[in-house]
C-alpha cells in the first residue's frame, strides 16, 4: 500500500510539474532529471562538459553582441556589473534570440538594482537547480511546500500566484514577523501537512526561536528545511533543527550571474552547477560568474557582489560539482571605518558564537558611529569585553550595544547582518519608536 501511495504521488508530481512546464513554456523537470545524473560524475567529465558550453556561448556572444566583437578569446573580455548592464542593456540584449523573454528585477540588495531578461534555458535551470535541493532535503515532486519569504523569491502577480498553486506551494510573508504572526505561521504549517519548508534564512530562523519559546511544542510533517538568500549560521540552523526536527540544509542562488549551488546530505558545503555557470574565483574571493545558460541577454565575466571560499576536497557523497565551503556574504557585508579598516559579517559571527545569551545580532554603522543589536535572552548584561575587541579592530567615535531592539530590514525583508546607513541614531530611534507601536497593540 505504501508502495502504491509512493508511485501515485510520484505520477502526480510529474504530471504537476509536466503542466506547469508547458504553461511557463520551460523545461525545468528535462533539466532537473539531467542534472540527477550529471551530478554524479566525476569532476573531470563535468569539467569537460563545462569547457565544451562555455565554448559555444563565446561563439554566441561574438556574434550577436557588438561589444564582444572585438575580443578574441573569453579571458579577453571584461568584467562586468549592474552599472555596466544598465548602461549597455540594448547591446547586451540578443537579438538572435527567438525563444521566450523572462523579464527579472534584482531585489537591489547591493543598492543597485537592475532589470534583465533570461530565456528558456536559464529559466529552466533556475527551477531545476531550486528542485534538486528541494529532493535532497527528502521533497518529492507535488508535495506541499510552506515558502516563508519576501519578493526576491516569490512574486505578487497572478501567473506567479497560480504557478504556485500548481506546485502546491503557500507563500508565508517574511514582512509581517510579529509574535501574533508568527504563532499563526507555526499553527498553519503544523496542521496542513507541508513536507518543505523553504524561504529566508533570518525569517525561518525566527520563526524557530518563537517555536521554541512557547510552552507547548508543535508536531509537524516536515521532510526538511530548505535556507536561501541570505547567510545561514551554524548557531541557526541548529536552533531551526531543533525546532522543527528536521534536517535543516543551505542554498545558495544568484540567478543575474547563473549561479545555483546546494547542500547535500553530508552538509560540507554547497555543490555549485558548473553546467550552468562559469565561476571565477578572484582575490579576497569575489565571485565572478558567466551564466552560461542565458542566450537571451548575455552577461559573461559578471561580478556577483558575492564574497566566498572554494573547497578543495571532494565531497564524501560522490557529486563531481565542485564545492563552496563557505558564502561569507556580499561585498557589501563588510564593516569600513574611518580609518580603512575594514571587518565582514564573520568576524561578528565568530565574536559571538559562543556566547549562548545572543540568538541573532545586526551591526548598524555610518561614518561615526558602530551599533551592535543583540536580540538575546538575557538582558542588561555586560558588553565591555566585545567593545573593547570591536574597538581593537575598527576605529569609530562611538561603538554602542542595544539589546532586542527591532533589526533594521532591508526593502525585500531580507535580513542582513550588516548595514551602512546615514545616521545610526536615528535607525535606532525608528527601531524604539516600532517597539513602542508593538507594546501598545498589546
Amino acid at each position: 500500500m505504501i508502495e502504491e501511495k509512493e508511485i501515485l504521488q510520484q505520477w502526480r508530481g510529474n504530471v504537476g510539474f509536466g503542466l506547469i512546464d508547458a504553461i511557463r513554456r520551460i523545461h525545468s523537470l528535462k533539466f532537473l532529471q539531467d542534472l540527477e545524473v550529471i551530478q554524479f560524475e566525476s569532476p573531470n567529465a563535468i569539467k569537460r562538459r563545462q569547457m565544451i558550453l562555455l565554448e559555444a556561448y563565446v561563439d554566441l556572444v561574438r556574434r550577436y553582441s557588438p561589444l564582444y566583437r572585438e575580443y578574441e578569446s573569453f579571458t579577453q573580455f571584461p568584467i562586468i556589473d549592474k552599472v555596466f548592464a544598465n548602461e549597455n542593456r540594448e547591446l547586451l540584449l540578443n537579438r538572435g534570440y527567438l525563444g521566450k523573454l523572462f523579464r527579472k528585477k534584482t531585489g537591489g540588495s547591493t543598492g543597485q538594482p537592475f532589470v534583465y531578461m533570461t530565456g528558456v534555458r536559464s529559466q529552466s535551470y533556475l527551477w531545476a537547480g531550486i528542485l534538486l535541493n528541494w529532493k535532497v532535503a527528502g521533497y518529492r515532486l507535488g508535495e506541499p511546500v510552506a515558502m516563508l519569504a519576501g519578493p526576491s523569491l516569490f512574486g505578487s502577480g497572478y501567473k506567479q500566484l497560480i504557478n504556485y498553486k500548481l506546485m502546491n506551494v503557500r507563500l508565508f510573508s517574511a514582512f509581517d514577523m510579529s509574535s501574533e504572526k508568527l504563532g499563526a505561521y507555526g499553527d498553519e504549517i503544523s496542521r496542513g501537512g507541508y513536507r518543505l519548508l523553504y524561504g529566508y534564512s533570518s525569517a525561518i530562523h525566527q520563526l524557530a526561536l518563537h517555536l521554541l519559546a512557547v510552552p507547548v511544542r508543535q508536531r509537524f510533517g516536515l521532510r526538511g528545511v530548505v535556507c536561501t538568500a541570505e547567510v545561514l549560521t551554524q548557531g541557526m540552523r541548529e536552533t531551526i533543527e531543533a525546532a522543527f526536527g528536521v534536517p535543516c540544509f543551505n542554498q545558495y542562488g544568484c540567478n543575474d550571474a547563473g549561479i545555483s549551488a546546494y547542500e547535500c546530505e553530508q552538509k560540507n558545503g554547497l555543490h555549485l552547477i558548473t553546467t550552468r555557470c562559469y565561476p571565477e574565483i578572484l582575490e579576497g574571493g569575489r565571485l565572478i560568474s558567466t551564466d552560461m545558460s542565458n542566450d537571451a541577454f548575455f552577461l559573461p565575466r559578471y561580478d556577483t557582489g558575492d564574497l566566498v571560499t572554494m573547497s578543495a576536497e571532494s565531497c564524501p557523497c560522490g557529486r563531481g560539482f565542485p564545492l563552496i565551503k563557505e558564502v561569507v556574504g556580499r561585498s557589501n557585508d563588510l564593516v569600513k571605518d574611518q580609518a580603512g579598516h575594514v571587518v565582514s559579517s564573520l568576524f561578528f559571527t565568530a565574536l559571538f558564537m559562543a556566547d549562548a545569551r545572543i540568538l541573532q545580532f545586526q551591526v548598524l554603522f555610518d561614518n561615526k558611529q558602530l551599533a551592535v543589536i543583540l536580540h538575546c535572552g538575557e538582558t542588561r548584561s555586560n558588553w565591555t569585553g566585545y567593545i573593547d575587541r570591536i574597538r581593537s579592530s575598527l576605529v569609530f567615535d562611538s561603538i554602542t550595544f542595544a539589546e532586542n531592539a527591532a533589526f533594521v530590514k532591508s526593502p525585500n525583508a531580507k535580513h542582513r547582518f550588516i548595514m551602512q546607513v546615514d545616521d545610526v541614531e536615528s535607525e535606532l530611534a525608528k527601531t524604539a519608536e516600532t517597539h513602542r507601536q508593538v507594546d501598545s497593540v498589546k
